[in-house]
């Protein structure tokens, strides 16, 4: 446990599995966001080691140092920030990712404090942008993201050709449903609220091409908490893609009642073949 990296599949989904539990890394898609998007010279380190952290603010002089963490990882955190006070104290240090969502981590009164000069709590490309001077709305660069890294089960490595993972695009970010049980949309901007970086289905085929042709990919991992909830978006990508001649698979996040807005017939025709639903 003293190196790990994230990992969506046995940290929570099948980690009751044992020997069995699948075993996929993920990068931290949020920083890679950040540093799309902004246009200030930017170095990004996924889930470096102590060594490598301190190393990296010692020879290089930084103005701001951000740090993204799980809620789980709140210690590695708060240590990194401790590090960076030490090592690089001209630097401003800002944190941001789930771990800003503890109560009191920006009071010294619980135990659960962190040194850092900012806790940014939601979107954090727009807040960076803001923060150097650059405009908060200017339109979402999306980064060519591979959605894994790392497969093996019980012990033996997948080895996959190139391609064959599939991309990884975010076209929102939070849920404006808000269940009680999720703290989803409390991570951009409280409950029932959610971000969309692209708007339409035009937006969406952009991004989505773009990374075809840079990744070599026809699979899609959408990281939207409920994707089929903006029906429009989704049929306007449809058409976009029966007008290219695209026949794409997407993995997709979604409530029951946004799936019962599309028939068999338009979820087979946008490729959708699989289906993440939360349950409470």
């Amino acid at each position: 446990r003293r190196s790990n990296p994230m990992e969506l599949y046995h940290n929570q989904v099948t980690r009751a599995q044992g020997a069995f539990s699948l075993r996929m890394f993920h990068r931290s898609w949020g920083i890679m966001m950040i540093q799309e998007n902004i246009t200030a010279p930017c170095t990004v380190l996924d889930f470096p080691t102590r060594e490598a952290f301190a190393r990296e603010v010692t020879e290089n002089h930084y103005d701001i140092i951000g740090i993204s963490s799980i809620i789980v990882n709140v210690g590695k955190a708060r240590e990194m920030c401790r590090v960076a006070r030490e090592l690089s104290p001209h630097s401003t240090i800002v944190l941001g990712g789930h771990v800003t969502a503890i109560p009191g981590i920006e009071h010294d009164t619980n135990g659960n404090f962190v040194d850092a000069d900012h806790i940014v709590k939601g979107d954090g490309i727009s807040w960076m942008r803001q923060y150097l001077g650059e405009d908060p709305t200017a339109p979402i660069r999306h980064p060519h993201i591979v959605s894994g890294f790392g497969t093996r089960a019980m012990g033996m490595k997948e080895h996959t050709a190139p391609g064959r993972i599939a991309a990884t695009i975010i076209p929102s970010v939070g849920c404006p449903l808000g269940c009680n049980f999720c703290t989803t949309s409390a991570f951009f901007g409280g409950k029932g609220k959610f971000l969309n970086f692209y708007n339409t289905g035009d937006e969406l085929f952009d991004v989505m091409c773009d990374a075809e042709s840079s990744l070599k990919v026809s699979s899609f991992f959408i990281m939207d908490e409920n994707f089929l909830l903006h029906r429009r978006r989704a049929m306007e990508l449809l058409a976009r893609m029966k007008e290219a001649g695209k026949a794409w698979a997407m993995y997709v996040f979604a409530s029951a009642n946004a799936i019962r807005k599309y028939s068999m017939k338009e979820l087979v025709e946008l490729g959708v073949s699989w289906i993440w639903m939360g349950l409470e």
